[in-house]
């Protein structure tokens, strides 16, 4: 099965959205180490439809920066479609 470009990014988006509403059940969305519950519940997701071997560290590390570049850019999509496209192009 072939997938493409918009297969992918709709398939991470729906796992980093999965992930959010996930981590608010566990947690009632308070949490200072958000990036390590994410990367570990997201990793396997991401390393499977992207073709890499993060670890989780890495992994939480990429979404810690890519937090950081969401709030100083400020774009106009949501956050998950906009951490798709940036864990896309970093897997290029």
């Amino acid at each position: 099965m072939d997938v493409t470009n918009s297969d992918l990014h709709h398939e991470l988006m729906g796992a980093l959205a999965g992930a959010a509403r996930a981590h608010h059940a566990a947690t009632g969305g308070v949490n200072p180490q958000w990036a390590d519950w994410y990367a570990e519940h997201l990793i396997e997701d991401v390393n499977r439809l992207l073709g890499t071997d993060k670890s989780v560290d890495e992994l939480a590390g990429w979404l810690s920066r890519a937090d950081e570049r969401y709030r100083s850019e400020e774009p106009e999509e949501s956050w998950p479609r906009a951490y798709a496209d940036w864990l896309m192009e970093d897997a290029n």
